[in-house]
């Protein structure tokens, strides 16, 4: 994908909080329990809110309170993020706030998203690969070949490297919040190209928006749901207009990274 803009990256860390602070009068940010939806008009239905792949309802993950400026019809603006029961999938929803929700019998522990700015922090660039120079025996293709599978190793450690450097000075950090900004990818595998990222039915394209950290796991008790729900990385592109298709809640897009991609 082309280089995104520079932007502020805003880190978000799960608090406890009490009950009331979480409810949808208050637009909240938070990690599970059950949704705090912006309005009740246009509530997404069962149909919006089943897992395209195995049709199965999923389970509410977070929710994120992220209004835009100088925006009346985002004046409030909300992400939603839910996760599949089965763990190959995640789907996410944004609403603006300007049929009945399925019940779901598993719900996520419920924690509040606590927003601060990141401090910046000198990152390691990473060492460009040396070039393989050309050979001509099956010996020396043979070790070339190893040689190439060793330097890819050796990138992908890197890669993983400079991801746990970045998180370094604030590892509790459960998301990464920064409109424009450029994700982080825990791996060199199983990284989207602009190709890959659909554009909003509006036509505007999708930029990213925010990332869910695997951090996150340590604290969804997720093996509750029979399978285990696993990633490396979730981010969430959004419409670069946030255009308003009708009312209340649309679709977005989830790029999700797994762990097993790395080495």
């Amino acid at each position: 994908m082309a280089a995104p803009m520079a932007a502020l990256v805003e880190l978000g860390f799960a608090e406890g909080a009490p009950v009331w602070r979480l409810r949808s009068a208050l637009f909240p940010s938070k990690v599970g329990g059950r949704p705090a939806w912006l309005g009740e008009a246009g509530l997404p239905g069962p149909a919006a809110l089943s897992c395209p792949r195995c049709g199965r309802p999923p389970a509410f993950l977070l929710q994120l309170y992220a209004p835009l400026p100088g925006r009346a019809d985002a004046f409030h603006r909300g992400l939603f993020l839910f996760c599949c029961r089965d763990p190959s999938c995640c789907a996410g929803l944004r609403g603006d706030l300007e049929d009945t929700v399925p019940d779901h019998n598993f719900l996520f522990p419920e924690y509040e998203i606590v927003i601060g700015a990141e401090d910046e922090a000198p990152l390691e660039v990473l060492e460009e690969e040396d070039d393989v120079e050309p050979t001509g025996s099956m010996g020396e293709a043979f070790g070339d070949e190893l040689e190439s599978m060793a330097k890819h190793e050796s990138r992908e450690d890197k890669i993983f490297q400079k991801f746990k450097k970045q998180i370094a000075l604030e590892p509790e950090q459960i998301l990464r919040y920064g409109r424009g900004a450029a994700p982080i990818w825990i791996s060199g595998e199983n990284v989207p190209q602009e190709k890959d990222i659909p554009n909003c039915p509006c036509g505007a394209k999708r930029i990213f928006e925010f990332q869910v950290m695997p951090q996150l796991l340590n604290l969804l008790k997720a093996d509750s749901l029979g399978t285990s729900v696993d990633w490396g990385v979730l981010a969430i592109f959004t419409c670069a207009d946030s255009c308003v298709l009708g009312t209340g809640y649309v679709e977005e897009f989830v790029w999700k990274q797994d762990v097993t991609d790395t080495v």
